[in-house]
């Protein structure tokens, strides 16, 4: 998933438009049906089964079945059926979720937001990455252009994700610290002149698009003057730059990870990372708003403490390591960023 969050599509995974609801059960259970018994504690009732909405991951052939252990482990602990689909992208899982074909979703903070405020759904849980649950975009160039964005040296600071080396500047990270935390140097981007060839994500992106043009607008520079470059990929974002396809490209604090150092061997000393925009929140988890309060609770509680029971399948699967409560705060950070680029 996102957001280090991305958008994320893979040839051959079932993409489900309208969600038809034809997935794979983990759990060896039924298809999805909207009655059932009482709940334990027989405040309401339960339904037999409910189905939980995911999005393509590029890292994963069958996400249905590697993901299993979550569904099963949902289905034994609550004992219903908790079937795994995968929707085509963020906002077929919205909609599913208001619709009703889908009872919880692990979404974007965006989608979370939007599924809050287009049908009640609560937004429950936020994802944290490298310790944090939420991230920054970092603009970054080449060491061609340092002098332009820097004003100061360029300095080597560990990132600690994979333990590699990279070059920071304006104070963005140093030789004892290295967080992420936005915003920094964010006037730094008034020094990109019109005409210059700047790599945008795709529009849907936080990191990408979405936070840098904000940043952008509110240093005065107006994005229709630059020779926008389209690069879909985080890792594609840093190649640009890195090629001399652009000048400045936006991605997540640190997406120079998502390249091999292997095969690419000055990757930590040719891209320089020059500012940080303000913080963003990562996805989470969002349940539908008429599924029960006490079984909504129970769901919580438990995906919450699924760090401790499968940490693998977190890591590997999920990207992550630990499910935290969902900040109202950070969630609106979000709607306004929705509302900004909803196009209404």
């Amino acid at each position: 998933m996102t957001d280090m969050r991305k958008t994320l599509m893979v040839p051959g995974l079932l993409a489900v438009a309208a969600l038809a609801l034809a997935g794979c059960s983990t759990s060896g259970g039924t298809s999805a049906t909207s009655s059932g018994g009482s709940s334990p504690t027989g405040t309401a009732a339960w339904p037999s089964s409910i189905t939980l909405a995911l999005i393509p991951n590029e890292k994963v052939t069958d996400l249905v079945t590697s993901t299993a252990p979550l569904t099963d482990y949902l289905s034994k602990q609550l004992g219903i059926t908790v079937t795994g689909v995968v929707t085509k992208d963020y906002q077929a899982a919205v909609e599913a979720v208001c619709a009703g074909q889908a009872q919880i979703a692990i979404a974007d903070a965006g989608s979370l937001a939007a599924a809050q405020d287009q049908c009640g759904a609560f937004p429950v849980l936020q994802d944290v990455r490298y310790g944090a649950s939420s991230y920054a975009s970092e603009f970054f160039t080449n060491i061609a252009h340092a002098g332009k964005y820097c004003t100061d040296t360029p300095v080597e600071a560990t990132y600690g994700a994979n333990g590699q080396k990279y070059l920071y500047c304006n104070g963005v990270a140093n030789a004892e610290a290295n967080k992420g935390v936005g915003p920094i140097a964010v006037d730094a981007l008034k020094k990109i002149t019109p005409g210059t060839k700047v790599a945008f994500g795709n529009t849907t992106s936080p990191a990408g698009y979405q936070l840098p043009v904000l940043a952008l607008e509110s240093e005065g520079v107006n994005i229709d003057n630059l020779d926008q470059v389209p690069v879909t990929g985080n890792d594609n974002l840093i190649m640009a730059v890195y090629n001399g396809d652009a000048e400045v490209g936006f991605a997540y604090w640190d997406a120079r990870s998502a390249i091999k150092s292997s095969e690419v061997k000055d990757i930590g000393s040719k891209v320089v990372v020059f500012g940080l925009s303000k913080m963003y929140p990562n996805g989470g988890v969002v349940i539908g708003k008429d599924v029960p309060a006490d079984l909504r609770a129970k769901i919580t509680s438990l995906m919450a403490g699924f760090s401790k029971v499968d940490p693998d399948t977190l890591k590997n699967i999920f990207g992550q390591t630990a499910w935290v409560p969902a900040d109202p705060a950070a969630i609106d950070v979000a709607r306004q960023v929705n509302a900004r680029f909803s196009g209404k």
